[in-house]
């Protein structure tokens, strides 16, 4: 085997036409880190390595310099050969991407191979990088970013990567939200382009400053359409170089659901306040009229009596009136509107108690009051909750049977209970109790069966809760627990 040309001076570059205190100079720089440097002579004969490359292929350099690359690097040799056959003819070759494996078994390699031509017939120099972790390094960064796409694009309706306002990337579906079916289209555009004119100042803001909380705009379809979306971006990467991500979502259900409860909010305001009106006006004009009746002189007994039954059905439509606007305002706007001020429930309890004696004159009403029993409630809506239980105690109870209220206040709240002794509601009714229109007794057929149901409202809209116990000999028992200082719901209602 001949011997190698840098025998005498392995790792430099002797030379006649080089100074002999040069040569280190020479050596260091053919090994300086990064390339790997390699030269071959016009018969693809390996003559000389750096120490770079000796590491890179796993061998030493002895037992390489001297042989035919097909022999040194089996692996590598035939990627290589049509780089070199190109530099044997003259030409400079820069930066080719080649793939192969050092050593009769080693590790696939990718590397940027530069050959340059020395001399005619002299030979060809190679340089060469080993870029397999920069490779690697992509082909993790690419799978990411497909990840990453293929995740938000579940997550949202369309997105798209910018930088500085220009479409970097697109995804199909926001393309098709903007009537193109070509991502191609849009790619180096503006996005500002797509933007309705009444929201690019925002939008423009919104992308120059990077802001990451959900806006909204209204974006240009390719028909002229406006369809609203809502946005959200934040810093990505996109190939390798800083960019922003924006999500897109198509919010033009929401919108339309909005406006939709927006009409039927005016259609709720309307409604209440012409019903209201119209069917409680002629009812204050009969009361006015019985009234006047009642207090005339020397009425005759009959009339007397057929003017009190008058009343009484005045009073009982109006009752039901109140009711019906009640459960349409609980059923369209979610609850019951409440005015909040200091309240003595035991002054509310009294005031019910009084009148439903005056009512009921032959009935057993026993009161107990304990502790400290005030509170920031509705009082008109407390006195319409107790009467409401003490009504239905009254109304479905018999009529020897004693009904017993119980107020006990306690630190964070008022207790009160309506026990009606001689009444016992099945089981089966329980679950279905407080539900709206529900009568579960003749006595019952005057009614509209919203009492209970409206007195679980008000309990709701304070914060509170009513239960129901029954059982045995025990007899029927209303539980409601109010808090003395009621949450969100009073709060708006005042």
């Amino acid at each position: 085997m001949p011997q190698p040309v840098f025998h005498r001076l392995p790792g430099a570059l002797p030379s006649a036409g080089v100074p002999e205190e040069a040569w280190p100079f020479l050596g260091a720089l053919l090994n300086a880190p990064g390339w790997g440097v390699a030269l071959v002579d016009a018969d693809a004969r390996l003559l000389w390595m750096n120490d770079l490359l000796a590491s890179l292929c796993g061998r030493p350099s002895g037992l390489c310099v001297g042989r035919l690359l097909v022999e040194a690097w089996p692996g590598l040799a035939p990627t290589l050969a049509p780089l070199l056959s190109r530099a044997r003819l003259g030409e400079r070759v820069a930066e080719e991407l080649v793939s192969g494996r050092f050593g009769e078994v080693g590790t696939l390699r990718h590397l940027t191979v530069s050959a340059l031509p020395a001399a005619p017939g002299a030979g060809v120099l190679l340089l060469l990088r080993d870029t397999s972790a920069r490779l690697r390094e992509e082909a993790a960064l690419r799978a990411s970013e497909e990840h990453m796409r293929s995740i938000v694009e579940i997550a949202c309706d369309g997105f798209f990567f910018h930088e500085r306002g220009q479409f970097l990337d697109i995804s199909p579906g926001l393309a098709h939200l903007l009537g193109h079916y070509d991502t191609a289209e849009l790619i180096g555009r503006s996005v500002i382009e797509w933007v309705a004119p009444e929201f690019r100042a925002a939008a423009r803001d919104a992308m120059e400053r990077g802001v990451e909380a959900p806006y909204e705009v209204a974006v240009l379809h390719r028909d002229g359409r406006r369809i609203p979306v809502e946005v959200m971006a934040r810093p990505a990467t996109f190939q390798g170089r800083p960019a922003r991500l924006a999500a897109v979502w198509d919010v033009s259900s929401r919108k339309a659901s909005e406006e939709r409860l927006s009409r039927m909010e005016h259609f709720r305001e309307q409604f209440l306040g012409v019903v209201g009106g119209d069917l409680q006006a002629p009812l204050q004009t009969l009361q006015r009229d019985v009234l006047a009746l009642q207090q005339t002189p020397s009425l005759p007994e009959p009339l007397a009596e057929q003017v009190g039954r008058v009343g009484q059905g005045v009073r009982r439509v109006e009752r039901m009136i109140h009711q019906l606007l009640d459960f349409t305002r609980a059923r369209l706007s979610g609850g019951l509107p409440l005015q909040a001020s200091s309240v003595h429930l035991g002054h509310v309890v009294e005031q019910v108690v009084a009148d439903r004696r005056q009512a009921h004159p032959g009935r057993d009403l026993r009161l107990t009051a304990l502790g400290d029993l005030r509170g920031t409630w509705d009082g008109g809506r407390l006195t319409q909750l107790v009467d409401a239980l003490l009504g239905n105690a009254l109304h479905h109870g018999p009529a020897t049977a004693t009904v017993a209220l119980q107020l006990q206040g306690h630190g964070d709240g008022v207790t009160l209970q309506v026990h009606d002794q001689g009444r016992r509601v099945p089981p089966e009714n329980h679950a279905t109790l407080f539900e709206p229109f529900r009568r579960y007794a003749t006595s019952d057929k005057e009614g509209l069966g919203l009492g209970l149901y409206l007195a679980r409202q008000i309990a709701l809209a304070h914060g509170g809760r009513i239960s129901v116990e029954s059982g045995g000999t025990e007899g029927t028992r209303f539980i409601v627990w109010l808090p003395r200082a009621s949450g969100g719901t009073l709060a708006a209602g005042s």
